[in-house]
């Protein structure tokens, strides 16, 4: 079957089922045409993957699941209990999968599950892999809500965009850094990041004020010889050349206004920031 009814069946992203391909998971046959071919196993495996994924499962855990000989759902369901004790509903959910309940009964559950779930969390799921987080870190703060009706076109419009935006490559390098850097740089650190990011727009004039010294290094160092010839900088310009092609400013910024009302906000309070900041540096 194609990708299209694939997509259909397993709710899954495209994006999704390319990383699930390029971790190895499923090995769909290309046709003369260049068409992927996916198999009654692919789609039994991207299933089960799209599950087990919504009741908070890790693809460490899944990867060990489905390469194991007997199919020891139980004993990594079990653990995954232990760990989301806390959270009674996906708890409930992993339960009736080792009780061997009806689909529909779990899908009800899920259903219930997903509806809590943050617009970060939605999408991190869709988009796995360092594609996604690329895109969504910078946005994190403002992605801690529930989506609400008024924003569920724009959500929408903003996943179908991604989802069908051209592969952006990295070199095996650029891979290893990103994921080097990722794993440092822990949840705590970077929610710590973004809310300095925050209070600085509160009051642009006394934030500059006392960071003055720190934006003269940096701004030093991004015109270094170091900077100039790093990966980090190879891969922010990579970066910056994959969004302007696609249009990402003018086509994901104003879906992600209309469904995170506190991104809006922030948008707002920035274009603010940037026009004081721009009138200090001309004086």
């Amino acid at each position: 079957m194609l990708r299209n009814e694939i997509q259909s069946r397993t709710g899954l992203t495209r994006k999704a089922i390319e990383y699930y391909e390029k971790k190895r998971l499923i090995n769909p046959q290309k046709t003369d045409n260049g068409y992927r071919n996916y198999s009654d196993k692919d789609l039994e495996i991207l299933t089960k993957i799209a599950l087990f994924r919504k009741v908070g499962m890790n693809l460490t855990d899944i990867e060990k699941y489905l390469s194991s000989n007997k199919g020891s759902l139980s004993s990594v369901l079990r653990r995954k209990q232990h760990q989301l004790y806390a959270e009674g509903k996906r708890k409930a959910v992993l339960e009736l999968i080792v009780k061997g309940e009806s689909q529909e009964r779990i899908n009800e559950k899920i259903k219930l599950i997903e509806a809590e779930e943050t617009i970060y969390e939605k999408l991190e799921r869709s988009f796995p892999g360092y594609f996604g987080q690329m895109l969504f870190a910078a946005y994190q703060p403002f992605l801690n809500e529930l989506l609400d009706k008024d924003g569920e076109e724009a959500y929408k419009k903003f996943v179908d965009y991604l989802d069908n935006l051209p592969s952006f490559e990295l070199s095996k390098d650029e891979q290893e850094y990103i994921d080097d850097i990722s794993s440092a740089f822990d949840m705590q650190t970077l929610n710590k990041v973004n809310e300095d990011k925050i209070n600085a727009i509160k009051n642009i004039e006394e934030w500059l004020n006392a960071n003055g010294k720190s934006i003269s290094q940096y701004e030093e160092y991004k015109t270094s010889e170091e900077y100039q010839n790093s990966l980090m900088k190879q891969i922010q310009d990579k970066l910056q050349k994959f969004m302007k092609d696609n249009k990402y400013y003018e086509i994901a910024i104003p879906l992600i206004r209309k469904f995170s009302k506190s991104y809006n906000k922030y948008y707002e309070k920035l274009l603010e920031a940037n026009d004081i900041y721009l009138n200090i540096e001309n004086n």
